[in-house]
């Protein structure tokens, strides 16, 4: 057997062991709620029981995450737990109801953008292993109130102890199912050495973007490694580049991109597997790029824009509005969708993008009224 072959064979008796653990869990849970809840909805209910308390300790493990990002200083930008999506605004939240793929369909992350004042290995160790210490510490803790309390209260937390426990040992096993696993993640994390490898490309756009640098100061090396590599990758690049032709004013050059967003996709036709929402994100903007340097809003009608597009931009739709309104000559209504833009954009925990709308505002305002024959 050559080097790739034992890889495959020991990753998949890795993940078939991790499965066993957090299985495991889950059932010894349903039987500890079972023998000692009595009710004739059982064993139904015991099984409702441990699923409920695997989503509280899903809740927790997720929780670990995001409050290492926050303790190294780094920007939080999405939490998923399950079908909750929450989007991290400067000023609050956003939630929705958005169920996964089947395969991972009760699974959870957390993005965050590296913090550019400390070495990423430092970070990033930090936030991998805090989500699973956070569930063997909780564990920890409700097994010693389980075996404290009599009756029901104490099956109930020795059920949550045994779940967090597993879920917290299962998730240090280094495997790769879906994802890696935060114990695949770790020994990558320990093993790394070099913060500017090419395939840490993405993360360190991110981190710039996110601090507020923007499009048109972002590394060409980068842009290009992105660019190259596997999707979603180079839609990422394409529209950095398109952000900055937009930041500067340049139209013709912006609408040229059409044809190459055409091509790419074209080209990657095999890998554009839940992309849909990015390429209607992408199509939004060559839109409101046609529309402002032909004066005219038809493109916009033509192009509609999802519920997606309004979760991950909320600022396109209501710029999109403006330019349509300013066109029309209606400047007062024109300005409120602006105001509406700015906001959105302004409470995004991505600071280039508050600086990008800003200066499309501008751009926007000084348009020339509209002339009727």
């Amino acid at each position: 057997m050559d080097g790739n072959t034992w890889l495959k064979a020991l990753n998949t008796l890795l993940t078939i062991v991790q499965r066993l653990v957090l299985l495991s869990g889950w059932f010894i849970a349903a039987l500890v709620l079972g023998f000692t809840i009595k009710s004739g909805l059982q064993p139904f209910l015991a099984m409702f029981l441990a699923s409920l308390l695997g989503v509280v300790a899903l809740v927790v493990h997720e929780g670990g995450h995001y409050l290492g990002a926050r303790g190294c200083a780094m920007p939080v930008l999405h939490v998923r737990v399950a079908a909750v999506e929450i989007q991290v605004l400067r000023r609050g939240w956003r939630v929705r109801w958005a169920p996964q793929l089947k395969r991972n369909r009760l699974g959870g992350y957390v993005i965050a953008a590296s913090n550019l004042q400390r070495p990423l290995q430092q970070q990033w160790m930090l936030v991998v292993l805090c989500g699973p210490l956070l569930n063997l510490l909780v564990g920890g803790a409700s097994l010693a109130l389980g075996l404290s309390w009599p009756g029901v209260p104490g099956a109930i937390a020795l059920a949550f102890a045994v779940i967090n426990l597993a879920m917290g040992v299962g998730n240090l096993m280094p495997a790769w199912r879906v994802l890696p696993s935060d114990g695949m993640l770790l020994l990558g994390w320990y093993r790394h050495r070099d913060d500017q490898r090419p395939e840490l490309a993405q993360a360190r756009l991110l981190a710039l973007t996110v601090a507020g640098v923007p499009s048109a100061q972002l590394p060409v090396d980068d842009l290009q490694r992105l660019a190259e590599g596997p999707m979603p990758g180079p839609l990422v690049a394409f529209g950095c580049r398109l952000n900055a032709l937009q930041d500067q004013g340049d139209w013709p050059a912006a609408v040229q991109m059409e044809q190459e967003l055409d091509q790419l996709l074209a080209a990657r036709s095999a890998q554009l597997n839940g992309m849909s929402g990015l390429i209607e994100l992408l199509r939004g903007e060559l839109a409101f790029c046609r529309a402002l340097l032909q004066r005219d809003a038809a493109p916009l009608n033509n192009t509609p824009m999802s519920a997606e597009v309004d979760w991950n931009a909320p600022w396109l739709r209501p710029r999109c509005l403006a330019l349509q309104a300013i066109l029309e000559g209606d400047r007062q209504r024109g300005e409120h969708h602006l105001q509406q833009a700015l906001q959105a954009a302004n409470n995004s925990v991505v600071l280039s993008q508050g600086k990008s709308e800003a200066l499309l505002a501008e751009q926007l305002r000084a348009l020339p009224a509209p002339t009727h024959l």
